[in-house]
C-alpha cells in the first residue's frame, strides 16, 4: 500500500524516539575509524516541512518535537546528540527524516542504501540528498538511492560488502501483513548478516497488540536461535493511555486530535552497550514532556 504520506506525522513523538535510537546506534559505529554499510528500507522523502497544511492539520508535528523543543534546556545529555542534529532544521521549520539523520552522521566512507517506493516520496528523497544545504563531515559517505520495495531492497542487498553496519525497518504498518512482513524479514536478515545492528521501528496500537506482540516474539526466539548471546533491546515511549485513540477522518482534523498511536517502540538486534541503559533517561524525559490527557 502507497497511501501513507509521513508530512502528516513528521516530528511526532514515534520520530522522536525512532531517530533518538538511530543517533545512538550510528554515533557507536562512528566510534571505530571504520567505514560501515547502513541500509534505510522505508526511506520517506529525507526532510519535511513542519508549516506544511499536512503538519498543522495533525498537529503532530506542534505536540511532538516543537514540543521537546521547548523544554531542551532541561533534557538529559542524553539527547543532547539528537536536539544537536535536529535543531539547525527546527530553526528553518523542518524537520530531518531517517535518511537526512543517516546521511549527516555516516561517515569514513561508509554506504548508505535509501530504499523508497512511493512514486513522490522518491523524488523528493533524491532532491532533498542532492540538494539539502545542511551538509555532513568532509569524510562522509556514499548514498545509494533505490526505487524499490523495501523489504525486498534489504533482503537481496544483505549481507553487504562492508559487513560492518546495520539497518532501520521502518514501515507504515498500513497493511497488517506488515507485522508477519518485519518478522520474516529481520529473522531471514539476521541470520545471514549476523553482525548487522538491525533496527525495527513499531507501532503501539491497542487493537493490534496480538500481531505486535507474535511480532516482536518471533524475532527474539529466531535470533537468539541463532545466537544465544545476541544482546536485544525492546524500548518503548507512550504518550497516551493504550485505549486512548479515537479513529477520526482526515477531514475532521483540527490539530488537537487524540494520537493514533499511543506509543511506539523500537527493537534493536546486536545493540549497542549502553543503549538500553541511557533511553531509560532519554525516554523518560520525552514522556515527561510529551505525555498527553488521557
Amino acid at each position: 500500500m502507497l497511501s501513507y504520506q509521513h508530512s502528516f506525522h513528521a516530528g511526532n513523538h514515534a520520530d522522536i524516539l525512532k531517530h533518538y535510537v538511530l543517533s545512538f546506534v550510528l554515533n557507536s559505529l562512528n566510534k571505530k575509524d571504520k567505514p560501515y554499510t547502513f541500509f534505510d528500507t522505508h526511506a520517506g522523502s529525507g526532510v519535511y516541512d513542519l508549516l506544511d497544511n499536512r503538519n498543522l492539520k495533525t498537529g503532530e508535528g506542534g505536540r511532538g518535537i516543537l514540543r521537546l523543543l521547548e523544554s531542551s534546556a532541561s533534557a538529559p545529555e542524553e539527547l543532547s546528540l539528537y536536539l544537536k542534529l535536529v535543531s539547525p532544521y527546527l530553526e528553518k521549520s523542518l524537520y530531518p527524516g531517517s535518511p537526512e539523520i543517516e546521511r549527516i552522521l555516516l561517515r569514513n566512507k561508509s554506504v548508505l542504501v535509501l530504499s523508497e517506493l512511493h512514486p513522490g516520496e522518491i523524488d523528493r528523497l533524491r532532491y532533498n540528498i542532492s540538494k539539502n544545504p545542511f551538509s555532513g563531515t568532509d569524510e562522509g559517505c556514499s548514498v545509494q538511492i533505490h526505487f524499490r520495495d523495501g523489504w525486498e531492497m534489504i533482503r537481496a542487498l544483505t549481507p553487504p560488502k562492508i559487513r560492518r553496519g546495520g539497518a532501520l525497518i521502518d514501515p507504515s504498518y498500513e497493511d497488517k501483513s506488515d507485522y508477519q512482513k518485519a518478522a520474516d524479514t529481520v529473522c531471514e536478515v539476521h541470520k545471514k548478516w549476523t553482525n548487522g545492528i538491525i533496527l525495527l521501528w513499531y507501532p503501539l496500537l491497542a487493537y493490534r497488540r496480538l500481531e505486535i506482540e507474535n511480532m516482536l516474539l518471533k524475532i527474539r526466539r529466531e535470533v537468539l536461535s541463532v545466537n544465544s548471546n545476541a544482546e536485544i533491546s525492546r524500548i518503548e515511549l507512550r504518550v497516551a493511555g493504550e485505549n486512548s485513540h479515537r479513529e477520526t477522518s482526515l477531514e475532521s482534523l483540527d490539530g488537537n486530535n487524540p494520537p493514533r498511536l499511543y506509543g511506539s517502540g523500537m527493537l534493536v538486534i546486536n545493540s549497542p552497550w549502553k543503549l538500553e541503559e541511557e533511553s531509560r533517561r532519554a525516554v523518560g524525559f520525552c514522556e515527561s514532556v510529551l505525555k498527553m490527557e488521557s
